[in-house]
């Protein structure tokens, strides 16, 4: 075997893992709305989100800690940092934010947009191009997934708006659409647990000190048992876990198709919300659903260049 073969058979498998690896971190992120909706009243989105990054940046000190692999960053490595923490903690203080001041639905709507935005900032920050044919493919999924998070229905469609919390989310979505190509951009070969960690400890430190009045005022011994449990969940699995899982196909994919399972959020949301139901969604519904499935399938072949 050739080594040019041998290459291209590794990064064959690299690809098929990063595949692998965003179909568990749209899951997890999928999950998260249900989760954030349920909480999002019981303390302020600021606080809510840094003790979430307090989590996870705990959890991911101790991992590298029993690694061995903790090392300091440098001065310049600091500032990447920041500006990845920064883009985080914009779209998750947004997201439950915009839950509380527009419904779910409409913020499914705002997401799907986040594939098609990701695309032209990897074109403008990292000179990444999308053909036509992805192009077309990113706009049938998100017909799909627009059809899915609007119940099927043309009426709730045509009377959909954009008010406030949808604006705001919608800061948030430009700014999580910027995250993948920023992670290309200014990943300079650092063991990829490490980056993770330090994004995580530039967002705690950021909303520390844009947040401080509320993480102070917030009433943390009068918050039931759920709360935290659901926050504990959110920092794990939906902060750190989702994070590494981002971050590896970030290196593996173009930007574009990585942020193409977005489009998946509205169906699995859907089937989360059957399964607690014990109901089967409607068949329009499921229509929409196959759709977006087919067209994530054609993205996933179709070569960006």
């Amino acid at each position: 075997m050739s080594l040019s073969t041998e290459t291209v058979l590794l990064q064959a498998r690299g690809e098929k893992k990063a595949h692998r690896a965003m179909l568990l971190f749209i899951f997890l992120v999928s999950t998260s709305f249900p989760v954030g909706a349920a909480i999002t009243h019981a303390l302020d989105p600021v606080a809510l989100t840094f003790l979430r990054f307090c989590i996870a940046s705990t959890a991911f000190g101790a991992l590298l800690f029993f690694k061995q692999e903790w090392n300091w960053p440098g001065p310049l490595l600091c500032f990447r940092y920041l500006c990845l923490g920064a883009l985080l903690v914009v779209f998750f203080v947004t997201m439950f934010e915009g839950l509380r001041l527009g419904s779910a639905v409409s913020l499914g709507a705002v997401f799907t947009l986040i594939p098609m935005m990701t695309a032209v900032i990897a074109y403008f920050l990292i000179g990444q191009k999308t053909s036509p044919r992805l192009w077309g493919g990113l706009f049938i999924a998100a017909a799909g997934a627009v059809w899915v998070v609007f119940g099927g229905s043309f009426e709730a469609l045509l009377q959909f708006s954009l008010g406030r919390g949808e604006m705001i989310f919608w800061v948030g979505c430009l700014s999580y659409a910027a995250y993948s190509p920023c992670v290309r951009r200014f990943h300079k070969g650092e063991n990829l647990l490490v980056l993770t960690f330090w994004t995580l400890i530039a967002g705690t430190v950021i909303l520390g000190v844009y947040g401080w009045r509320e993480v102070v005022d917030t009433p943390w011994a009068e918050l039931p048992f759920s709360v935290y449990g659901a926050i504990a969940y959110l920092a794990v699995c939906n902060t750190a876990i989702s994070f590494l899982l981002l971050k590896y196909a970030s290196f593996k994919l173009p930007a574009a198709k990585v942020m193409a399972y977005t489009f998946l959020t509205p169906a699995i949301v859907l089937a989360i919300e059957g399964v607690v139901s014990r109901q089967m969604p409607d068949l329009s519904l499921v229509i929409g659903g196959l759709v977006t499935a087919t067209a994530m399938v054609f993205l996933q072949r179709t070569v960006s260049g």
